[in-house]
């Protein structure tokens, strides 16, 4: 009985084809996986561009009326006719009637950011990207959200609402305006350059 004749040359081409195709499976498996984590990047890179630019446009509605009220209380302060003016039962009364809008604070989002985080899509940004916005929302945390609820705090404590720490709760909301101001005058140039760079993506 004749051996049969083994063809390694055939059998080396049919492995090259499986190690080939097994390879370019996997390559463009990766491909893909690039391509869809490149779209997801973006869509979220544009989403905190477009939360930068909401937070910024409501700063700057609001930002001058702060200003104005910490002025406004420090003339009442300063002036006792102005002072003698008002009329109240309590610091909350009188407080009603020189803060024209109450706080009006600033209604700062972090949403897109925090789904960032939580998702692990920060992890795809450059670190000048990462190191831009952790600086401008941790501003934003620290300044501005963190100055108006003192404020709101002021208006909680129930010292407000006896006649004669009225002249007190004035001057803490002058001083507490005046930070609160000056915080959202920082918060706007950190937001113009996340906002100039992120454009530039």
């Amino acid at each position: 009985m004749a051996k049969s004749k083994i063809d390694y040359r055939h059998i080396f081409i049919e492995a090259l084809l499986i190690v080939f195709t097994v390879l370019l499976a996997l390559g463009l498996s990766e491909w893909r996986s690039s391509i869809k984590e490149d779209q997801t990047r973006e869509a979220v890179l544009n989403n905190i561009l477009k939360e930068l630019q909401a937070n910024k446009n409501d700063l700057d509605r609001k930002m001058d009326y702060h200003l104005a009220m910490s002025q406004k209380l420090g003339r009442y302060l300063s002036n006792d006719s102005l002072w003698n003016s008002l009329t109240y039962n309590s610091g909350m009364e009188a407080m009603i009637q020189i803060l024209e809008r109450g706080i009006w604070n600033p209604i700062l989002q972090n949403s897109a950011w925090r789904s960032a985080e939580l998702s692990g899509v920060v992890n795809t940004f450059d670190y000048e990207t990462t190191y831009i916005l952790s600086g401008v929302y941790r501003v934003q945390e620290e300044g501005p959200d963190s100055s108006w609820k003192k404020i709101a705090g002021l208006f909680a404590d129930p010292t407000s609402y006896d006649a004669g720490s009225a002249r007190r709760l004035a001057l803490m909301l002058n001083l507490g305006f005046a930070e609160l101001h000056s915080q959202e005058k920082s918060l706007t140039k950190s937001y113009d350059k996340a906002i100039n760079h992120l454009s530039k993506e």
